[in-house]
């Protein structure tokens, strides 16, 4: 089975992909076809995405039709494959569907200090980094609802989202395998796990599973405080968990958690 990876700028997507290819898959990335092609261009990657943006808007969709069928033959005709692309879950739809999220100020101190990214992407602060990244989020979100009508920001679209804000690629990767193995005998379609340590106290409500409140990217406790007291002091590094209530954050706030209340 494939495994289609997406998520946050900076959610370490490709560090989980170099893990799963040591387990024995193959990658195939999107994000670097789209780097490479900005520094042919000698843009930077926020540039080259406004480019492409505003060519869409004349109905020019070279950039994406390509990487779109590359995506969709490569599925169909290959297993045993780990496609790290924004929409390898529209286009892989038999795929594992996972979303790694992360908190943006994590997000953008590892791309910030990424020195793989540094031809392609090149920040004086994290500060401006973290703008930067705020800035692509919303002229993807923006592009793929013109282009295809969908929302890529929509957990719904996902069978495993996975928080990796405070957890090693290896940790991540191995959580991708086990939760497939699952997924492949039905024993659920759809699953969140969060760091316990992401989680804020804001109900001491016990109950037999953790629920949460999220506000733009943000969890805090609904019910459930026994058992993350209990993953806390086991050290845990994923809990499952359930959306109990969802509202905006704001507009640094692009994750939709609505539909999977």
């Amino acid at each position: 089975m494939n495994i289609s990876i997406t998520g946050n700028l900076g959610s370490g997507k490709s560090s989980v992909a170099k893990i799963l290819k040591e387990r024995g898959y193959e990658i195939f990335s999107t994000g670097n076809i789209f780097r490479q092609l900005a520094m042919e261009k000698g843009v930077s990657v926020e540039e080259f995405n406004r480019q492409v943006n505003e060519a869409a808007k004349r109905g020019d969709r070279s950039v994406d039709k390509m990487i779109d069928d590359t995506t969709t033959k490569i599925s169909e005709e290959r297993d045993n494959i780990v496609i790290d692309s924004r929409l390898a879950w529209h286009f892989a739809p038999k795929s594992f569907k996972v979303f790694l999220i992360t908190d943006i100020n994590e997000s953008s101190r590892r791309v910030f200090h990424d020195s793989v990214r540094a031809n392609s992407e090149s920040y004086q602060s994290q500060e401006e980094c973290r703008k930067a990244l705020i800035n692509r989020q919303k002229l993807e979100t923006v592009r793929y609802k013109e282009i295809y009508d969908i929302d890529y920001y929509d957990m719904s679209n996902y069978n495993l989202i996975i928080e990796s804000t405070n957890a090693l690629p290896e940790e991540i990767a191995q959580k991708i395998l086990d939760r497939m193995a699952e997924y492949q005998t039905g024993a659920f379609e759809r699953l969140m796990e969060l760091n316990p340590s992401s989680i804020k106290i804001g109900s001491d409500a016990d109950a037999d599973c953790i629920s949460v409140n999220e506000k733009g990217g943000t969890f805090t406790l609904n019910s459930g405080k026994s058992l993350l007291d209990a993953a806390l002091k086991a050290n845990q590094k994923f809990v499952s968990v359930k959306i109990a209530n969802t509202e905006d954050g704001g507009e640094d706030s692009f994750m939709n958690f609505s539909k999977m209340i």
